[in-house]
């Protein structure tokens, strides 16, 4: 790190440093040799990188040729370098494995430096609120617990390597339709648990280089011009020592932006470079407030730059076996009718494979996450090669590369099932077109694929559906399907992954990061989602997935934290280290699992934690632990988890921090969070004192429930000479919580003008003081 940055700020001229603030392109930030002070290169890179070649050279381009350009166009794909395609983060969320991400982080991370890459602009960690979200397959979880364990392990993988990471996009990047203008209108509760949480935890655990402020505004203000989010939130009660990087083209308002504390915008932005630099020669913005910028910046490109090593090599196919192992632990087999799978040469003579997917594979999203893979298995290849001289293995398309059909091509299929001993159904959900309105309008998959679905299962009970999709799509047909498998966005290994899936070589083990609903109108946000022109209203608050189906008691298609296996798990033995703990103390949780079948598997054990009553609401069960757990037939492990004041705790608005309630609570072990399988009663007890602020149209019930509150308040009703000492016993204290007004309008009825508005407000004021001091 540069020695001594405050003294390289006062060498630059107002001109260089407000340079410095914007790219010098659209990949890198600008270098100023005769400071020695160099640039960095940055890409995209969700699921692997993503980086155009000559990105790193800065050129002028013609303004058709620029509003030309798509990411995911044959030309700009071929025009990219290759990379190792890993599955999404929708699917890897599904492998529950931290380990698992945390080595994706650092074959990611590899891949960048061979490219002289220091800043990688992932993860997206935004919470799957809705599943017509289009960039859902970018996002890990619906629950903030999960999303954040896993964004934190690939934080660390790749920091681990020298490359930086960029949290995205922060905060509530929910709905992908106008998404530069829509407005994210959350209540506190809601944001501070649910949305912002995650991001939370990765600044704790992971240290993250740098966090991408959001395009949208949160309750009216632009996220990348927000104080409150960027500065007090972020920085202040976080600790977040890194720099705030726009997403591309998110600041609105450049001096609001430093204002709140945004370091670096991105791309290159020259009107915004000159208004900054007149603002600061008018004296609209002190100057210390942009050297504050630079210093965050240098801080960045000093960091990244001094862990810098020479452009590595590595080897692409020991990245491939990554990626398809990832594929092979977040494949979700959600219904195995009849015990179908696994297939073997002894139940089974000919395979009928149909749907033209199988050959032309859906393995992740588009726009800004799409990798031009390096090698991709095709999944049809891929089961012909572990058949090859036992089993055979017929082929029909049933459907057209758009997904139309027709009746020769369903007939085909038809006549290729009829004959088989099994039947391979690939079908999925392809993306919209990256736009304005980039949202899915449904949960369907596509059409000729529902087609042939139903003509093939109503000829074939031992029908095997494979689906790939970025986030859930409804399955109506489940109950025709003998089985179901969820490969998701699985990546360039998904073909061979999905095959030794199929034919046992591989024991499934992912488990759902999302709920599948049932239909679209169950789901929690469907009355509000995508909102109106401007306002986007988060009408369920903190009952965003399972925790709404949970309250609602609404049974889902698959429920969250879902997965078959081919072998059996038994939970026994669920200890805790107290039957009651005085905070902040923790608590230790224990639990044996046994894998009482057959064969080897993995087990993702899943701890809820639930409070039957509380002061404010709260969801049925929260998830707060799991452990992902490989066992042999016969083994027993005993898994651990150990929790903290405040996994205990919610956020109360009133008092403006996490709370935790002295009550009962149920720790909940499960396989799911629809399959608990051992419970166990904890009373929690918290000696801290939460005290409410009063104010003039409070009611009596609050302001009598503080011994300290009540004292000044009965004083100050002597002093007015509106009572006397003996008056003030419990039968006053009865008489006024009767009272439906507030104390100011009550005093104001009955005090005969005794009691002022000015009065109140002094007594108000007496009473808070107190209180603060008592805390």
């Amino acid at each position: 790190m540069h020695k001594d940055l405050d003294r390289l700020i006062s060498d630059m001229t107002l001109h260089e440093k407000v340079a410095l603030c914007t790219g010098e392109n659209s990949w890198k930030t600008k270098a100023f040799k005769h400071l020695g002070i160099p640039s960095i290169l940055m890409s995209d890179g969700s699921s692997g990188v993503r980086f155009q070649k000559d990105s790193e050279i800065t050129r002028s381009q013609p303004f058709y040729e620029s509003i030309s350009s798509r990411f995911d166009s044959e030309e700009a794909i071929s025009n990219t370098h290759k990379a190792t395609c890993f599955p999404s983060a929708s699917t890897v969320a599904c492998s529950w494995n931290k380990e698992l991400i945390y080595e994706i982080g650092q074959a990611i991370a590899k891949e960048c430096r061979r490219l002289g890459i220091h800043l990688l602009l992932g993860p997206g960690m935004n919470i799957r609120r809705h599943p017509l979200t289009a960039r859902n397959f970018e996002y890990y979880s619906e629950d903030p617990y999960l999303t954040g364990d896993m964004a934190a392990a690939m934080v660390m993988g790749v920091q681990s390597q020298g490359v930086g990471t960029s949290l995205k996009h922060f905060a509530c990047h929910n709905s992908d339709t106008k998404r530069t203008r829509v407005d994210a209108i959350v209540e506190e509760r809601a944001l501070r648990e649910i949305y912002l949480a995650a991001f939370e935890r990765v600044v704790n655990q992971a240290k993250p280089t740098t966090v991408m402020s959001a395009y949208n505004k949160i309750n009216g203000v632009q996220a990348s011009e927000d104080p409150l989010l960027l500065n007090q939130i972020l920085r202040e009660e976080w600790g977040f020592a890194g720099a705030v990087i726009s997403d591309w083209g998110a600041v609105k308002n450049v001096v609001e932006a430093t204002l709140a504390g945004l370091d670096l915008q991105m791309p290159l932005s020259l009107s915004s470079s000159r208004f900054l630099e007149e603002a600061v020669q008018k004296g609209d913005i002190a100057e210390e407030w942009l050297n504050r910028r630079v210093k965050h910046i240098l801080q960045l490109v000093f960091s990244l730059t001094e862990k810098a090593e020479p452009k590595a090599e590595f080897d692409f196919v020991q990245h491939h076996r990554i990626a398809q192992r990832a594929a092979e632990e977040s494949i979700v087999l959600l219904k195995n009718g009849r015990q179908l799978l696994p297939l073997s040469s002894e139940k089974i003579k000919k395979i009928a494979v149909v749907g033209k997917l199988a050959v032309e594979p859906i393995y992740q999203g588009t726009g800004c996450a799409v990798v031009n893979a390096q090698l991709v298995d095709i999944p049809l290849d891929s089961i012909r090669s572990l058949c090859q001289g036992t089993i055979e293995v017929a082929y029909a398309p049933g459907y057209n590369s758009d997904g139309s059909t027709n009746q020769a091509l369903l007939q085909e299929a038809g006549l290729l099932a009829r004959e088989a001993d099994v039947v391979l159904i690939f079908a999925g959900a392809f993306m919209p077109e990256e736009s304005d309105d980039y949202n899915r309008k449904d949960m369907n998959i596509e059409s000729g694929h529902e087609q042939l679905i139903e003509t093939v299962c109503a000829v074939n009970r031992n029908s095997v559906l494979i689906l790939a999709n970025g986030e859930s799509v409804s399955m109506p047909w489940t109950d025709q399907a003998s089985v179901v498998l969820e490969t998701w966005f699985g990546g360039e290994g998904m073909g061979a992954a999905l095959a030794n899936i199929l034919f046992g070589l591989v024991n499934p083990s992912g488990k759902l990061s999302a709920t599948i609903p049932e239909k679209l109108n169950n789901t929690p946000a469907y009355l509000s989602f995508p909102g109106n022109e401007k306002d986007l209203y988060y009408s369920e608050g903190i009952y965003v997935g399972y925790r709404y189906y949970d309250k609602k008691e609404i049974a889902p298609r698959f429920p969250f934290g879902h997965g078959l296996s081919y072998t059996q798990f038994t939970y026994s033995k669920l200890t805790v280290s107290s039957s009651s703990v005085k905070l902040p103390e923790t608590l230790k949780v224990t639990v044996d699992i046994t894998n009482t079948g057959d064969v080897y598997g993995k087990e993702i054990i899943q701890l809820y934690l639930s409070q039957p009553k509380s002061k404010l609401p709260r969801p049925v069960q929260e998830l707060k632990g799991f452990a992902k757990v490989a066992l042999h037939s016969g083994e027993t492990k005993t898994v651990e988890f150990v929790l903290e004041e405040r996994d205990f705790s919610y956020y109360n608005p009133e008092f403006g921090q996490w709370v935790a309630d002295t009550a009962e609570f149920i720790v909940r072990i499960g396989a799911s969070s629809r399959d608990i399988r051992l419970t166990k009663a904890v009373q929690v007890e918290n000696s801290r004192q939460y005290v409410s602020k009063i104010r003039t149209d409070s009611g009596f019930t609050e302001l009598l429930e503080n011994a300290t509150a009540k004292q000044i308040f009965y004083q100050f009703l002597i002093e007015n000479g509106l009572i006397n000492q003996e008056q003030a016993n419990e039968n006053l204290d009865e008489l006024l919580k009767w009272s439906f007004w507030g104390i100011q309008t009550f005093m104001d009825m009955n005090s005969g003008g005794t009691i002022t508005y000015e009065k109140m407000e002094e007594v108000v004021t007496r009473i808070n003081d107190a209180l603060e001091k008592a805390q």
